[in-house]
């Protein structure tokens, strides 16, 4: 009996602890979020208002905080140091004479976070191969924001921080990186689709046409392309854009089975008529009569001046005699008795 009550204790020992490493090993498979998520802004602005220069301790709506050091940020000669009035208590530093953090982020605006204080050093930063200088020279208490990016095209960017020939030994820190999308790694694939358009406006002629070019994240997503009014400008599945009649019209570029879209606004205008011909003939007061062959543009221009114009005021004609040969006429206004006008 006495046997049979241990194996039973032991049996259930064993039952507990099988238990106990499946709920471990349940919690510890859960996703782990790894950012705080902003839910308001600084000093409860309708807007996000955080400039260079802020004190933010968290971030603002729309935008998502990652702490320093992090998986995703990879730096060189630098090391961890430990403060209470850092955000979560850590960050990264160094004063090398070389030193360097590389990330990558999904979306359009990030910003970098740490102390501004006299002995920090200026750095190269570079977002998508493109290069400024800049640096968190200043005097201001932790969490405060010295480095801001916005109205990038939203993607995946790639930030570069360099600092070389820092022979002051100032500092570099960086204690928190807000984003208004994800921080992710060099190899990720974003995961929010986005739709652009290569031209946000199009103005063709009645009976022309034009292609738009829609740049899609993922490349694989399927596009959808309508008219707000075929009546005006009708476009195919390929982007082709058809000007029908004068007038306004939308076309819009949709990812199928979501809400996101792009838009161009398409103006049709009526062709100009401008290398149209008409014969102008003109009597003069002497009888004899000029006629000249010339565009809708000349006619026009020589009606106006005819209203306009009196006395020895004179309107100018060329006229080619012969493959070779051109002259020019000039009409004195009041020599002229009557012209008539013979469109073709």
């Amino acid at each position: 009996m006495s046997k049979l009550f241990k194996n039973g204790f032991i049996y259930l020992v064993l039952m507990l602890l099988i238990f106990s490493s499946i709920s471990i090993g349940s919690a510890s498979a859960a996703e782990v979020v790894d950012y705080e998520e902003g839910v308001s802004n600084l000093n409860n602005t309708p807007e996000n208002s955080a400039v260079v220069g802020s004190r933010l301790f968290k971030p603002e709506i729309g935008w998502k905080r990652y702490d320093v050091p992090n998986p995703l940020v990879k730096y060189t000669n630098m090391y961890l140091f430990s403060a209470s009035s850092l955000y979560k208590g850590e960050r990264i530093e160094g004063k090398a004479n070389d030193m360097s953090l590389t990330f990558f982020f999904e979306g359009t605006k990030f910003m970098l976070l740490d102390f501004l204080d006299s002995n920090r050093t200026t750095f190269t930063i570079t977002i998508d191969g493109v290069s400024e200088t800049a640096s968190a020279k200043g005097s201001s208490v932790s969490q405060t924001v010295f480095y801001k990016k916005v109205d990038l095209p939203y993607g995946k960017h790639k930030v570069e921080i360099n600092i070389t020939n820092n022979i002051n030994k100032n500092y570099f820190a960086l204690d928190a990186i807000d984003v208004d999308g994800f921080l992710i790694s060099e190899n990720d694939i974003p995961k929010t689709k986005s739709i652009t358009l290569d031209k946000n406006n199009l103005e063709l002629l009645e009976g022309s046409s034009e292609k738009l070019t829609a740049t899609v994240t993922p490349d694989s997503a399927n596009v959808i392309w309508t008219s707000s009014d075929e009546s005006i400008a009708t476009v195919d599945q390929n982007g082709n854009v058809m000007a029908l009649h004068e007038g306004e019209a939308i076309i819009t570029a949709k990812i199928e089975a979501t809400d996101i879209t792009a838009t161009s606004t398409v103006i049709v205008k009526k062709p100009s008529n401008e290398s149209s011909n008409a014969i102008l003939s003109i009597t003069l007061v002497n009888g004899i009569t000029k006629e000249y062959d010339v565009t809708n543009k000349v006619l026009n221009d020589y009606l106006k001046w005819f209203e306009s114009a009196q006395g020895t005021s004179t309107f100018k004609f060329s006229k080619t005699i012969s493959p070779y040969k051109k002259v020019t006429e000039y009409i004195v206004h009041d020599k002229i008795a009557s012209f008539e006008v013979r469109e073709y």
